[in-house]
């Protein structure tokens, strides 16, 4: 049985080796046929790029041996390595001299690249140069667009300067800017191209960036880099950063967010370091300490350093300290029981550093305590912006020794200081400071008594809240101006204060004329708040504006006007002097009483003043004085002075109207008449009146006879007499009496028993005359009473010019001069 078995494995080993040994050997055909594959007609190009995953190959076989063929076709698909991941065949059998189309459909084709394997097996022929038992073709199946992000250990973070220039440290550290780097990869075979934002948060700050455009070639990657626009701040700091939606369909490896720690700046590493060089020192001498200052960091220190002995500040100014140097200031004050302190700032340091530094000093000396209320006093109040405040203090020295001491009071960061107050052991005195109040509201002032020469007991120092209200204001104002004739200008006043204190007040009135200031009144007052009001008279000045100046005195303001002021107005009297161009009688007789009136007029829009008017010859005779009332505006006024007339043929007269401080002049000249000599008795010329009636009726006779003969001689008509009238005729003796014109005073002479109408020669101006006795003469009926102008020779001209009225003679037939205006015209 056992023989059997191994027999049996023997015979079924060389079996299996013997097919296997088949395979080896090349299929033949019995019958000769030979199938080779065309090449031309292969469909896959090697190196051929397909973006799906499935491919249709395609080639023909073809029967070159004329002879039918037995054939397998074999495909197999493999890496690039070599790794089989898939194969197929087909089996047909080719004809002889035929061909055949083959198809294939390769499916599932990984990305990448994969190797195509043809073959044929079976009867089989020899190919030429076009032809081919086998092929091999490489295909690339194309990667859709995979984008990503480096991870996280791969973002690379910077540091930078303000400037943008790197820092060169290891990390990052407070201050610096950031500068991040971070790989965009493509695993497609397609070109990306987008943005990568950045967001950091450092400190509760956030810095949002977007870069530029981004563009990823397929199967590579991109470094990019955002600089932040804010410096980071020390402690944890995030940043997000993430591409926009790519499309890939995985956005899980677009976005990243990292966490990392800022550390502390480079720092100074100080050291303070105090010596007292005057161990000796008695209470008032001087103290002095050397200070040093070491530097032993990473950087310089830059900075402010302040040191003070009790109240007193001994240094307080910028220093600087190179890394790896130390520097020395020297500091003194007076020797007295206080506490020396020295301290470093304006930049950081290093938290190790002994930036703070504290030296107690302790001598006999003056003490010194308050000696009633704990804090000051505030005097001179309530107080507005702008005011004093004084702050007093009783002081009493309790220490071992007289001493010195002072009240300094500081606000807005500006001290004051009392005057030194010299104390003796157990004496007490009074300590005063004035401090300006320039904020309203509540004012902080801080205060603290200061010695050089003694301690000061603790709690002698605090903050006082002064309340202050807003500045007073003061507003002065011109409420009128006015200017009359009897006072000149004059103008109302107000000025107002705002509510507060009785403050001094300077108030200056004036005015301004051709752009100078003059103020006649000038004068410091009192004033309450309110309502101050006032009149000033300036006089007749010549003043363009009236103003107000309203200034405090010894205290300030707040914003107002200080001055005001108003124009004066323009409207002034216009004086004018003239003489009525008609005397009364119109020429009065040298000797007479003669009227002259003279008119004043204000032709201004303002009233007059009172004033007075005196008449005289131009020679300087005085004739009379009138004073005068004050005109109104627009109006006039005539005046009428009577006097003996002067002995002249003409006389000029001159009118001055005095006015206050002016004076109007007006000149003219009057004719005066002359003095008529005339007999006391007046007869008729009886002779000659009959001697021209008789002349007149021989004429008339002679006209009649003339007359009838030229009519004819046959009829003749007997003339009758003409009865002769008989005028009777008697001498009567008249008396003549002078009577004025009533239009221009000439005088005329008439009988003074004549009653009835008179015509004057000069103006042709009639009116009525009254007899004067009870005679009355006997006319005519036909015969018209004249009366007797009397004639002295001369002739009435008037002036072109003027119209001033002349008497010439009237045989004078050259140039006359008027003596009013000087006129010179033709007599004829």
């Amino acid at each position: 049985m056992g023989r059997g078995q191994a027999g049996n494995s023997k015979v079924s080993a060389f079996c299996i080796s013997a097919l296997f040994l088949t395979f080896l050997l090349p299929l033949v055909s019995a019958a000769g046929g030979g199938a080779v594959i065309d090449v031309s007609t292969f469909s896959l190009q090697d190196f051929a790029t397909i973006e799906q995953s499935s491919y249709d190959l395609e080639f023909t076989v073809e029967e070159i041996l004329s002879s039918d063929a037995e054939v397998e076709a074999r495909v197999a698909l493999s890496t690039l390595d070599g790794t089989l991941f898939d194969s197929m065949s087909q089996n047909f059998t080719l004809t002889a001299d035929s061909s055949q189309l083959l198809q294939f459909s390769l499916v599932s084709l990984p990305f990448g690249y994969s190797v195509v394997s043809v073959e044929l097996v079976g009867e089989l022929g020899s190919p030429n140069s076009t032809q081919s038992l086998s092929l091999n073709r490489t295909i690339h199946h194309l990667r859709p667009i995979e984008i990503s992000l480096a991870a996280e250990g791969q973002i690379l973070l910077n540091g930078l300067t303000p400037e943008g220039a790197l820092t060169g440290n290891v990390s990052i550290h407070d201050g610096d800017y950031l500068q991040t780097e971070i790989a965009v990869i493509n695993d497609g075979d397609f070109s990306w191209a987008g943005y990568l934002t950045s967001s950091l948060l450092s400190n509760n700050v956030y810095d949002n960036q977007t870069s530029s455009l981004v563009t990823v070639a397929p199967l590579s990657s991109t470094i990019v880099q955002v600089n932040s626009t804010v410096a980071v701040y020390e402690g944890t700091a995030t940043l997000a950063l993430e591409l926009n939606n790519s499309g890939d369909g995985h956005p899980a490896d677009e976005s990243r967010q990292v966490s990392f720690e800022v550390s502390s700046p480079p720092l100074p590493f100080l050291s303070l370091s105090v010596e007292l060089l005057t161990q000796d020192a008695l209470a008032g001498d001087d103290l002095t300490w050397d200070l040093n200052i070491s530097n032993t960091g990473s950087v310089d220190f830059n900075g402010h350093l302040a040191c003070s002995f009790g109240s007193q500040s001994l240094f307080d100014a910028q220093i600087q300290v190179p890394l790896e140097s130390s520097i020395v200031e020297s500091l003194v004050s007076t020797s007295r029981p206080d506490l020396l302190t020295c301290s470093v700032s304006g930049m950081r340091i290093n938290t190790n550093s002994i930036a703070n530094i504290s030296l107690a000093h302790d001598v006999e000396s003056a003490a010194f305590e308050s000696a009633g209320s704990s804090t000051p006093a505030l005097l001179n109040g309530p107080w507005h912006k702008g005011d004093i405040a004084i702050f007093s203090m009783l002081i009493r020295n309790h220490g071992e020794l007289s001493g010195t001491v002072s009240l300094v009071c500081e606000t807005n960061g500006i001290s004051y200081s009392s005057n030194g107050l010299l104390l003796d052991v157990d004496a007490a005195g009074e300590i005063t400071v004035e401090v300006p109040l320039g904020i309203e509201g509540q004012q902080t002032v801080n205060w603290s008594l200061i010695s050089t020469d003694g301690s000061i007991d603790s709690g002698l120092n605090g903050t006082l809240i002064v309340p202050v209200a807003i500045q007073q204001t003061l507003t002065p104002k011109i409420t009128s101006v006015t200017w009359d004739a009897e006072l000149g200008t004059q103008f109302s006043w107000s000025l107002d204060m705002s509510e507060g204190i009785d403050r001094p007040v300077r108030i200056r009135l004036g005015y301004t004329d051709s752009g100078l200031e003059s103020y006649p009144l000038d004068y410091v007052v009192t004033l309450s708040p309110g309502f101050s009001t006032g009149t000033h008279t300036l006089g007749f000045v010549n003043a363009e504006r009236v103003s107000i100046r309203a200034t405090a005195v010894n205290w300030t303001t707040g914003f107002s006007f200080s001055s005001h002021s108003l124009s004066v107005p323009d409207d002034r009297p216009a004086y004018s002097v003239e003489f009525d161009p008609i005397s009364v009688p119109n020429r009065p007789i040298p000797g007479d009483s003669g009227t002259i009136t003279v008119r004043l007029s204000n032709s201004g829009d303002v009233d007059g003043r009172t004033g007075y008017v005196v008449l005289s010859t131009l020679g300087g005779a005085f004739l009379g004085e009138e004073q005068t009332l004050a005109l109104p505006s627009n109006s006039q006024e005539d005046y009428q002075f009577t006097f003996v007339w002067p002995d002249y043929q003409s006389v000029s007269f001159k009118a001055t109207w005095i006015v206050g401080d002016d004076s109007f002049t007006a000149t003219n000249t009057f004719q005066s008449g002359e003095v008529i000599v005339e007999d006391s008795s007046f007869s008729v010329p009886w002779v000659g009146l009959f001697g021209g009636l008789m002349i007149a009726v021989a004429v008339g006779a002679i006209i009649r006879i003339f007359q009838n003969r030229q009519v004819g001689t046959s009829n003749p008509k007997p003339v009758k007499e003409q009865s002769k009238s008989k005028i009777t005729s008697s001498t009567v003796d008249v008396e003549k009496i002078q009577v004025g014109c009533p239009e221009c005073a000439r005088q005329l002479r008439v009988p003074s028993d004549y009653g009835g109408q008179v015509r004057c020669p000069d103006c042709s101006h009639r009116f009525d005359v009254t007899p004067r006795t009870d005679q009355s003469r006997e006319h005519t009926e036909d015969e018209d009473e004249t009366p007797e102008v009397v004639s002295d020779g001369k002739v009435e001209l008037h002036c072109p010019e003027c119209d001033q009225s002349l008497r010439i003679p009237d045989t004078y037939t050259g140039s006359v001069r008027c003596p009013a205006c000087e006129e010179v015209f033709s007599a004829e």
